[in-house]
């Protein structure tokens, strides 16, 4: 679905990100990566949907080469990538559903999401996209008003807005406690199992690698050094990824 090819990022700052990371993610899959803050790993999803440009290197989606699209092509290979961010990105004095409609922007006419006027078939499917994440109850509530899982769980009804191909998770459970960190993965797994969506995810905690990855990449100083089942990620593994004083913490 998504192939990579030698793809390097340095940055303007001389930061060299990635260093010839070469990937394939395969329709269907729950894809985790994993590494220390500063690995590439961010770098590395925002270079798939082309927020970065990579600065040497190839991407391919479905076989078409969009490295160097632009303008509506580029457009529309981006309304095909739902993304998640680590702080929710919502708009707070805005309602949960106002956000989840937000979504739905870059699938219309310019003119018309000037007015921001939906249909009332897009509004029911907000709501449906709502009550999947379990917060339909919250639909007129301010975001400002909501839980940070909550949040996080507005901003995932919102990418499903695009009824993406792929989705793309930016550390989305770090900036939450341990329960709702599961809760927020049980949903990204449902729309990975029953939604059919490619999910991509960023993530530091190998116990929820284990649990919910299909498959794990891991990164190192913007090297890909793991390419594998989560179960193979062994003590040695652990230590060659993050390090050799480093300390596995378990979220349960």
């Amino acid at each position: 679905m998504i192939e990579l090819q030698n793809i390097h990022k340095i940055y303007p700052n001389g930061s060299h990100a990635l260093k010839g990371v070469s990937l394939t993610i395969n329709k269907g899959e729950f894809l985790a990566i994993i590494g220390l803050s500063g690995s590439g790993k961010s770098t590395l999803l925002r270079c798939i949907n082309r927020l970065h440009q990579p600065t040497s290197g190839r991407i391919f989606f479905n076989g078409r080469d969009v490295t160097d699209i632009s303008g509506a092509e580029l457009r529309n290979y981006r309304r095909q990538i739902g993304m998640i961010f680590q702080h929710f990105n919502l708009i707070k004095r805005r309602t949960a559903l106002d956000n989840v409609l937000a979504g739905h922007l870059g699938s219309m006419p310019i003119w018309q999401s000037l007015t921001g006027r939906f249909s009332e078939e897009i509004r029911r499917e907000a709501l449906h996209n709502l009550e999947i994440v379990g917060v339909a109850d919250k639909a007129n509530q301010r975001a400002d008003a909501l839980s940070g899982g909550q949040q996080q769980r507005v901003a995932i009804a919102r990418s499903l807005m695009q009824k993406p191909e792929i989705l793309l998770a930016d550390e989305p459970v770090a900036s939450l406690d341990p329960a709702t960190s599961h809760s927020v993965m049980q949903y990204l797994e449902h729309i990975n199992k029953k939604l059919n969506s490619t999910v991509v995810c960023n993530l530091h905690f190998l116990s929820l690698v284990r649990q919910y990855a299909t498959r794990a990449i891991a990164l190192r100083d913007g090297e890909k050094v793991f390419d594998g089942s989560p179960a193979d990620i062994t003590d040695s593994w652990f230590r060659t990824i993050y390090g050799e004083d480093a300390r596995e913490v378990e979220i349960r």
